[in-house]
């Protein structure tokens, strides 16, 4: 099997954004190093849709440099431009519920709301992390807020969890169970929230 000389390799190639949707690498033997190349090279690529890496030698600092990769919660920002194209299957404790969906926007989507919701102590919504975003851009975000798929994820909220730090309470499960007032819900706390009307000062 292919160890981190290949790997490298991988990474060069997937960095170049080749139009390539489906990458297997079942049964190889790369390390949790060479799953931070090949997390870091996800960066750059937006046409792979599945990454199988099923059977390598990655211990849990591995899959967390592949998590962080496509859903970063170090800031807004961050998760943003985090990959939003390319599950990631194989890791012995499963990370595949993020980009699940076909196209890049709800996948954005998701995550950035699953922060905005899933961070906030008092309000639905943590408009703090919105603090340094244009206030022209609100319209956007607004807009945003009403596309959200009703249906939650728990598995999403589970991985934001882990990577904070932080325990599961009643809001989180609030969050997971909003289902069809999900983005009702999302644009009211927005609306209401002082960072809206700042648009008018």
């Amino acid at each position: 099997g292919m160890s981190s000389r290949e790997a490298s390799l991988i990474a060069q190639c997937l960095n170049s954004n080749p139009p390539l949707a489906w990458l297997s690498l079942r049964g190889n033997h790369f390390n949790d190093a060479d799953a931070a190349v090949l997390a870091n090279s996800l960066s750059s690529n937006t046409n792979l849709r599945a990454l199988n890496v099923d059977g390598n030698n990655f211990t849990e600092e591995g899959r967390v440099a592949f998590l962080r990769a496509i859903f970063d919660v170090s800031s807004l920002a961050s998760c943003a431009a985090s990959n939003h194209n390319c599950q990631v299957f194989g890791l012995e404790k499963d990370i595949s519920a993020l980009n699940c969906y076909n196209e890049d926007y709800p996948n954005k989507l998701e995550k950035i709301f699953a922060m905005l919701a899933l961070s906030g102590d008092d309000s639905f919504i943590n408009t703090a992390l919105l603090r340094g975003i244009p206030t022209y851009l609100m319209p956007k975000i607004l807009d945003m807020a009403g596309d959200q798929e009703e249906e939650g994820n728990s598995k999403i909220t589970d991985l934001y969890l882990e990577l904070t730090g932080s325990k599961r309470c009643q809001n989180h499960d609030v969050w997971d169970n909003l289902e069809h007032s999900r983005s009702q819900s999302c644009v009211y706390d927005l609306i209401r929230s002082w960072v809206v009307p700042s648009i008018y000062v």
